[in-house]
């Protein structure tokens, strides 16, 4: 059965795959939870370590200060773009988990224009990474210039 409720004196229908009150609603947000945010995160946080860890036992370029200086900018660059994913994605994804327990109730205009600006940041995060990759490199900041 559909969840029905007044809007401004009128009865509303929704249609869903889940009921509100069902105990799968709280697990079905805390699996989206794990499989959208926990898991990518761990997952590029592990690719990006053993891709780091590579670059530092590699021979490429020797023992130069150069060298050193290349693989710290690297690893610089690394740990913005995996702060940035982290960081932008975290608001969202803590407002669906309260939301799906209760917690968390948009009935302000705050708290709705908060979870507008969390969507936004977590789509924000589709966008910068070429940003980060283009501006964190010295290469592009020098031909930018020119």
């Amino acid at each position: 059965m559909s969840p029905k409720f007044k809007y401004q004196d009128r009865e509303i229908e929704t249609c869903g795959f889940l009921e509100k009150d069902s105990p799968s609603w709280a697990a079905f947000h805390i699996a989206f939870f794990l499989s959208s945010y926990v898991v990518p995160l761990i997952l590029i946080s592990v690719l990006y370590m053993w891709m780091l860890s590579r670059l530092w036992r590699s021979s490429v370029g020797g023992r130069s200060a150069e060298s050193k200086k290349g693989k710290k900018r690297v690893t610089r660059l690394v740990v913005i773009v995996v702060a940035a994913f982290a960081s932008l994605w975290f608001p969202i994804q803590v407002i669906l988990v309260l939301k799906s327990v209760d917690v968390f109730k948009p009935d302000t205009h705050f708290k709705i224009s908060l979870q507008i600006v969390s969507h936004v940041l977590a789509y924000t995060s589709s966008c910068i990474n070429p940003l980060l990759y283009a501006f964190l490199s010295e290469n592009f900041r020098k031909a930018f210039r020119k």
